[in-house]
């Protein structure tokens, strides 16, 4: 995948090195991201584990990982959230005065047309700002989009048990096996068929101390949306970070359990 160019958004923004110290990023850390060595929030280490891990959890040996693409997604992946996530403004969080001192101490008398459009890596978590419900908003997930037609015939087998034995929650039928809006396939469904997927999650969220989530879709990936809404789509793009399968194994973190898959 070669070296990205210094990460900036779509109107042009060049991270600046303010940005990097109010966000807690070193240059490191981003010819880590700029050369797929390592997303933000992870060593080129942690990602190995993470990388050769997470196809364990997915289909064991692998004997086929043509039937499996894997790809980073979100801020991790791309450093700045997409055009449907403007920068914060003063106005923004008028209400909120720990996140307003905070942006002011990061951002200054800088003018409006000076600063990024878009949000950078873990902005809102760094800023301390809270979400619509007043809670304080946590790191930013590491998104992972899973796209394999063998899951997800697992995954609707497990969903059709489920519900012939009446274990499905009235919020999950309404949801749908296939999520309404973003047409990724029901968690539920995905945690009760996975086991081992499920368990990974736990592992990742503990060492990375973020919630690493996988979505999964099938082979044809998520639905092209880019003449929908807000344009914003994730469906398959050059720009996408892809993760490779890995004949590597690395050895099981504390409190992994290494068993066959349940399919």
């Amino acid at each position: 995948m070669g070296i990205r160019a210094w990460p900036r958004d779509d109107t042009g923004y060049l991270i600046q090195p303010r940005d990097l110290e109010f966000l807690g990023l070193t240059r490191q850390q981003v010819d880590w991201w700029r050369r797929y060595q390592a997303p933000l929030g992870t060593t080129p280490q942690q990602f190995k584990e993470l990388s050769s891990s997470l196809y364990q959890a997915l289909c064991s040996a692998c004997e086929h990982p043509e039937e499996y693409d894997v790809r980073l997604q979100g801020s991790w992946a791309f450093f700045f959230s997409g055009r449907h996530k403007n920068f914060p403004t003063e106005r923004d969080l008028a209400e909120q005065p720990l996140a307003l001192e905070r942006l002011q101490t990061w951002m200054g008398s800088t003018p409006a047309s000076e600063r990024p459009a878009r949000r950078p890596f873990e902005t809102l978590y760094k800023l301390g700002a809270l979400d619509e419900n007043g809670t304080p908003v946590g790191p930013s997930d590491g998104d992972i989009h899973v796209s394999s037609d063998l899951m997800v015939a697992a995954a609707q087998k497990k969903w059709d048990e489920l519900k012939g034995a009446g274990k499905l929650t009235d919020a999950d039928i309404q949801k749908g096996f296939i999520h309404q809006k973003y047409k990724f396939v029901n968690r539920t469904a995905v945690r009760e068929a996975f086991p081992n997927l499920e368990k990974w999650m736990s592992v990742w969220k503990e060492r990375l101390g973020r919630p690493v989530v996988p979505s999964l879709f099938p082979s044809s990936g998520p639905p092209d949306k880019t003449q929908e809404g807000t344009g914003v789509s994730t469906h398959y793009r050059d720009s996408d970070w892809l993760v490779p399968f890995s004949p590597n194994r690395f050895p099981f973190p504390a409190g992994w359990y290494a068993a066959s898959p349940a399919w």
